[in-house]
């Protein structure tokens, strides 16, 4: 099997003539924790929607896993093992924590609606293990004793914490992470870094846009760098922070 988990070719969008993502070779490892960073602009979120079916691309290819998912729905990629989540978090406000954790987790199998209303035993018993995986996670993140309260009595940190919950609850080979750290105060940041770190060493292949420069160089094994759509370095947090390119993208260059 090979060691990539994720190719990349010619991935191109544009909107209204700007070119947004134009990406002509990107290959990420198995087991590795990569980030991608880049001034405003760069195109690192619309690389995220491309890569994970929430924008089409105007043209190229994304393969997962050897497999061709660039016209792929977003659950049908979901189905596939790589799973994301979002700059501005999507937890159902009006359900407890719990009840978002265990929604997550059920499947079309597990919740049809004749098994619903006739209670089996199987079903029972699906319930059980994910209640008792949701508290498992919740306690890993911190939020466990809030496992009862309704998800909008949470901080912005702790919808965070959740949202992350709910994306490994299925257990992902690939996790996508939109600036996981935005809006949240330093000492949850750290708390989510660890967080991250340990997934990283459950052998979950991470790829992370963060803006937070120093937390990127701080847990990545190789950090990616866009400016206008393209990739102009890749290599590790070392090489990047005395890199020409990446410093006058992000600070401009002597003429300007």
């Amino acid at each position: 099997m090979s060691n990539k988990y994720l190719e990349v070719t010619n991935l191109k969008k544009s909107f209204g003539g700007i070119k947004a993502v134009d990406v002509e070779s990107l290959n990420l490892n198995r087991n590795e924790l990569t980030s991608i960073i880049g001034p405003n602009g760069a195109g690192k979120t619309t690389f995220f929607d491309l890569i994970s079916g929430f924008q089409d691309s105007d043209e190229g290819k994304v393969y997962l896993n050897n497999k061709n998912i660039s016209k792929s729905q977003p659950y049908a990629i979901a189905r596939l093992g790589m799973i994301r989540t979002f700059q501005l978090t999507k937890v159902f406000d009006r359900m407890t924590v719990l009840e978002n954790m265990m929604f997550s987790a059920s499947t079309v199998n597990n919740d049809s609606f004749l098994k619903s209303l006739a209670k089996l035993p199987s079903q029972k018993t699906t319930e059980k293990k994910i209640r008792d995986k949701s508290f498992e996670i919740m306690k890993e993140l911190n939020i466990d004793h809030m496992a009862n309260s309704y998800a909008r009595e949470m901080s912005g940190g702790q919808k965070k914490l959740l949202e992350l919950g709910r994306s490994i609850i299925n257990n992902p080979s690939v996790l996508l992470l939109d600036e996981p750290l935005a809006g949240v105060n330093p000492k949850l940041a750290e708390e989510i870094l660890q967080i991250i770190l340990n997934l990283a060493g459950k052998g979950i292949s991470i790829l992370m846009v963060e803006h937070n420069i120093e937390a990127v160089m701080k847990i990545s094994e190789r950090v990616i760098v866009l400016a206008e759509g393209k990739v102009i370095a890749d290599s590790t947090p070392e090489n990047i922070r005395t890199d020409q390119k990446v410093i006058e993208a992000y600070l401009g260059s002597e003429n300007e």
